[in-house]
């Protein structure tokens, strides 16, 4: 492996508990010695993987970052400025330099022992190993199963009628509230794929709002990554991974900020300057990706369709399409349904949509769903589900829910909270076999 301005650089590491159960190097002053830079040739990438070995972190800062302005696209430079940034808490940072690295793909590696034996590892590997780890310290993992969560069936679960699969007419179709940030759903934080993606844009959307990038960047950023937005209504995909988390504000900011200080004080060189403002605001949002993501799959019914949707119409609240763009989406999501014909109409989608109080037709919802709470009214509801799924992120995570006005005999009118959609009846009743040990109320329904 060569870097075009230093010879081949081997590192050797001794395996620790850390490093053999999950491939990270979380802890260099830990393992100073052992891990040795046995080829230095003087060069910035080698003194700052030297200071890296020996702990010496303000020196292995100082000179990856002079290896970047050299060459902003150093795989060795953006793990050292990782590893500098993972080891003293500024997580935000070896974020960033993280996925720069990752986004890259070179093709480096490094040498390491494990047992007394010798093995090669990609910088890529390595990088995404630690992101896992710097997910985990800054609170931005999010548990994959209800043990890994920690949840015991005990616990108490939203406090609900009993529920059965009445079957009542069918409540409009529309966008969940919008918090103060923009983003969907009551006082529960954003999590999952969506709200890294609606913060990506929504931060690059600030940086114009304060003069950090041009209208023309700003709009060919978000051409080249409309799609993960707007998926059904753009030809073009989105780079791959804009669903990991997102580099933090104040960071990104902050050093966009510090770089323009120090060209006006010409510290640094235009080139240098235009060099490391690029690395940055490529790890958020490419101008042109290296990688694309795969087109979404298409709509299977309109319960589907129906959160398709929702979504484009929170999104168009919260300013970060047009209203226009929201109207393509939906079109989009029409063409898809009309072509699956009687099963799940688009004209079923458009009866559905209009106030949120008002009482629907008297069609039963397409598609197959579980009812996971009846309330006493349409808040109550949308707030019960945002909890619901909070608390179960691995069995509802990749679900919305749909609101459902029924008439219960003796109760009056209530609110249903219906989720999927969901293939089958088998994987319906799985679902709620799991959510009941857990003591979450659990039919199906459709």
């Amino acid at each position: 492996m060569k870097t075009g301005r230093f010879a081949p650089i081997v590192l050797a590491a001794l395996a620790t508990g850390t490093l053999a159960a999950c491939g990270a190097f979380t802890q260099p002053h830990e393992v100073a010695d052992d891990i040795r830079l046995l080829v230095d040739n003087g060069s910035q990438t080698s003194q700052a993987l030297n200071a890296l070995t020996r702990s010496e972190m303000t020196e292995a800062e100082r000179h990856a970052l002079l290896a970047l302005r050299i060459n902003p696209r150093d795989p060795y430079a953006l793990y050292v400025a990782g590893m500098v940034y993972q080891s003293t808490g500024r997580f935000d940072l070896a974020r960033q330099y993280y996925e720069a690295l990752i986004a890259n793909r070179p093709q480096a590696t490094l040498t390491t022992t494990v047992q007394g034996m010798p093995q090669i590892r990609s910088l890529i590997d390595i990088a995404q190993a630690n992101l896992v780890v710097v997910d985990r310290l800054s609170g931005r993992y999010i548990p994959r199963s209800a043990a890994q969560s920690g949840r015991m069936p005990d616990l108490d679960t939203l406090a609900g009628e009993p529920q059965s699969p009445a079957v009542g007419s069918r409540g409009p179709v529309q966008a969940q509230q919008l918090d103060a940030s923009g983003l969907p759903g009551p006082a529960v934080g954003p999590t999952g794929g969506e709200a890294n993606i609606v913060s990506r844009f929504r931060l690059l959307k600030r940086l114009l709002d304060e003069g950090l990038i041009t209208p023309d960047e700003y709009s060919r950023r978000r051409a080249a990554n409309l799609g993960a937005l707007l998926p059904y209504g753009t030809t073009t995909p989105p780079a791959l991974g804009l669903d990991r988390p997102a580099p933090g504000d104040s960071q990104v900011l902050d050093r966009l900020k510090a770089l323009t200080q120090s060209l006006e004080t010409r510290a640094i060189s235009p080139a240098e300057h235009a060099a490391e403002r690029t690395t940055i605001l490529d790890a958020l949002l490419p101008a042109t990706p290296r990688q694309l993501d795969l087109p979404p799959l298409p709509v299977k019914g309109v319960m589907e369709g129906a959160a398709a949707v929702g979504r484009a119409e929170r999104l168009r609240a919260s300013g970060l399409i047009s209203a226009d763009e929201a109207r393509g989406e939906r079109a989009a999501i029409e063409r898809q349904l009309d072509g699956l014909g009687g099963s799940a109409p688009a004209s079923a989608l458009r009866q559905t949509q209009g106030s949120g109080r008002a009482k629907a037709a008297s069609a039963s919802p397409a598609g197959i769903g579980v009812i996971l709470a009846t309330l006493k009214s349409e808040d109550a509801a949308r707030t019960g589900w945002a909890r619901i799924k909070a608390k179960f992120p691995e069995e509802l995570g990749g679900m919305e829910a749909s609101i459902f006005q029924v008439e219960l005999p003796k109760k009056g009118t209530r609110w249903q909270v219906v989720a999927g959609p969901i293939k089958s009846r088998d994987e319906a009743r799985k679902l709620c076999k799991t959510l009941r040990l857990y003591r979450q109320p659990c039919d199906v329904n459709g």
